[in-house]
């Protein structure tokens, strides 16, 4: 998976697997960093994702439950006030689910 950087931040890539399983009150979405063999490409860094998921569970018909969590390392260089930005970003996610 591959995200496009915001100037002066080049692209980062994932290398991971994902798995997801549901029943009719429940959704789970897991995601993990592997050793796949992916090449990397030219001007990417390669980030890596620990651990990340979804739990949505339903509360009624208008409602929904949302757990999101997320261990990631960007590696390489990232301006603070960049970390900054995405964070907000990554707080407000579940919120828009």
């Amino acid at each position: 998976m591959k995200y496009s950087g915001i100037w002066p931040v080049e692209d980062r890539d994932f290398v991971s697997v994902a798995a997801k399983t549901a029943s009719a009150d429940s959704c789970y979405i897991a995601t993990q960093a592997c050793d796949f063999p992916y090449p990397k490409q030219n001007k990417t860094t390669r980030a890596i994702c620990h651990i990340g998921g979804w739990i949505l569970k339903k509360i009624d018909a208008q409602s929904t439950h949302v757990i999101y969590i997320s261990d990631i390392d960007l590696a390489g260089s990232i301006p603070q006030m960049i970390k900054n930005q995405i964070a907000q970003k990554q707080a407000s996610l579940p919120s828009r689910v």
